[in-house]
Order: structure tokens, then C-alpha cells, then sequence
């Protein structure tokens, strides 16, 4: 579950985002994400040993794109996520950045640790989170790891595992095309309907405000699966790759502007 709010606070902005780096976008939209944070903000970056090559110059990036401040931590055991200096740096940030290529690479070394609980309590004293590309997917409560490509969901078409937690109203695919996760979200959403399916494309963001009304930015698209209303699955059934019936589902496709309230599940102005 998320953290509890503290009763003089509120919390800080959620963010699920594609991948950012192989996009000519990434620029103008990272720009627009930490404009909502404020002016000058203090950022700090998670990322897992093996993408620290491929992250060598994000911290530019990010004083382009408007940061006031930048720390650039490359995690290669958990013990790196019990640094007092990380922690410190988490305490006085107005934004930390998780960026993943696996999500499971990311949340074997975060987990469980004190950086993990200093994340989930920042955030809700009001720091925010941006979750990049497979980091977007460790946001959630329920974290979508892996699983097939293709539009017909089927059992053990998707594999979850705890996530952060900042929310439990969501879960993150943030991979392939919109045809290519369609199935995994849906076979995610049959193990698990009370969670809305969220499918990410490249330079685009779904952000999640304190009153959990999501917005959309960027110049992709993303795809909301709401499964409340699902009549039948017969996921509990079935053997290993075979097809997964569910009904009643609604489908959104949600572009720049496009808000959706995640409490009341509609569409709003």
C-alpha cells in the first residue's frame, strides 16, 4: 500500500514514463516534467550498473532540461541503496528519477532497503517520482516484470512482483508497441482486476497528481485498460500459454491533454 499522508501534507506527483533516451523528445518533455516539480529542482537519479555507460551524460541532460541540481547514482549491490549519502540526498530532493531497462534489475537492489522506504515517505511529504522506461513499472504496488509479445492475453502471458508501492492503482507496461503489450497487460489485469492497466510509449508520460488524476504528456500515447466492470475470466483454469477469455472491458486511448480520474475511473475536463 502507499504510504500513509502525514495530515499538513501532500503528496508529490507520480510519473510513469516510456523511454526517454532513444527519442528525439526526451529534451522538451523531461523539460515539461521537472517544470511541474518547480523551478530549479533537485533531482536524484537511480539506475543499475549495467546501464551507467548508456546514463553517462543524463545528468547534462537534466540541467538542460531545467534541474537546479543533479546526483547521478549508479547502484551495483543493495548495499549502495544504505549509503547515508544517497539518503541524505533523497531527504533534501524535489524529485528522484528510477531508469531501468529490466525492472527486476532495478528492484533486487532497491527493495526492501532503507532507500526504498525514504522514497516511499518522501513522496508522500510531497516529493515526486518519474519511473523511466522499465523503471516506470517499479512505481506500482504490483510490478509487471516480463512477459509475451502479442494482442491475445494468455496464462502466464504476464509475470508480476512487488513493486515500490507509490500507487496500487496502476499497472505499468511500458514495452513494444501498443499491439505488442496489449496481451501482457491484459493477462496482468485477469490475475489482478482491481488495477487499472497502463501502457506506456516512448517520450510520453502518464502523471499522476496528489488527487490521483492522471494526465498525459508528451508526444505518444497511452493506452488505459479498466477491467472494473470484467464479467468473466477464466484465467484460474487454464494450463500454461493457453489463451485467457475475459469480457467487459473498457479501453482508453489517451493522448497529450487527456486527463482520467483513477479513483472514479472516468474521463474528466
Amino acid at each position: 500500500m502507499p504510504a500513509k499522508l502525514a495530515p499538513d501534507r501532500t503528496r508529490g506527483l507520480i510519473v510513469a514514463a516510456g523511454d526517454l533516451r532513444s527519442e528525439t523528445h526526451d529534451l522538451p518533455l523531461l523539460t515539461r516534467l521537472l517544470a511541474l516539480v518547480g523551478t530549479q529542482p533537485r533531482v536524484v537519479v537511480l539506475v543499475p550498473a549495467d546501464l551507467a555507460d548508456d546514463c553517462a551524460d543524463l545528468d547534462n541532460v537534466l540541467y538542460d532540461a531545467g534541474a537546479g541540481e543533479v546526483r547521478l547514482q549508479v547502484l551495483q549491490a543493495r548495499a549502495d541503496a544504505e549509503q547515508r549519502s544517497l539518503l541524505d540526498a533523497v531527504e533534501h530532493a524535489h524529485v528522484v528519477l528510477l531508469l531501468a531497462e529490466q525492472p527486476l534489475r532495478l528492484s533486487t537492489l532497491v527493495g526492501g532497503t532503507q532507500l526504498a522506504r525514504a522514497i516511499r515517505r518522501r513522496n508522500a511529504e510531497g516529493m515526486s517520482v518519474v519511473g523511466c522506461a522499465a523503471g516506470a513499472a517499479l512505481l506500482c504496488e504490483h510490478m509487471l516484470t516480463h512477459g509475451a509479445e502479442g494482442a491475445t492475453p494468455r496464462s502466464g502471458g504476464a509475470s508480476l512482483a512487488p513493486g515500490l508501492g507509490l500507487t496500487n492503482r496502476i499497472v505499468v507496461d511500458q514495452g513494444g508497441h501498443a499491439s505488442d503489450r496489449l496481451g501482457r497487460l491484459l493477462a496482468a489485469l485477469a490475475l489482478n482486476p482491481f488495477a487499472l492497466g497502463l501502457g506506456l510509449d516512448a517520450a510520453t508520460a502518464a502523471v499522476i497528481g496528489p488527487d490521483n488524476v492522471l494526465e498525459v504528456v508528451g508526444s505518444g500515447g497511452v493506452t488505459l485498460i479498466d477491467p472494473a466492470e470484467m464479467r468473466e475470466s477464466n484465467a484460474a483454469e487454464l494450463e500454461p500459454g493457453a489463451p485467457i477469455r475475459i469480457t467487459n472491458l473498457r479501453l482508453h486511448a489517451l493522448t497529450g491533454g487527456a486527463r482520467y480520474d483513477l479513483d472514479f475511473r472516468r474521463t474528466v475536463d
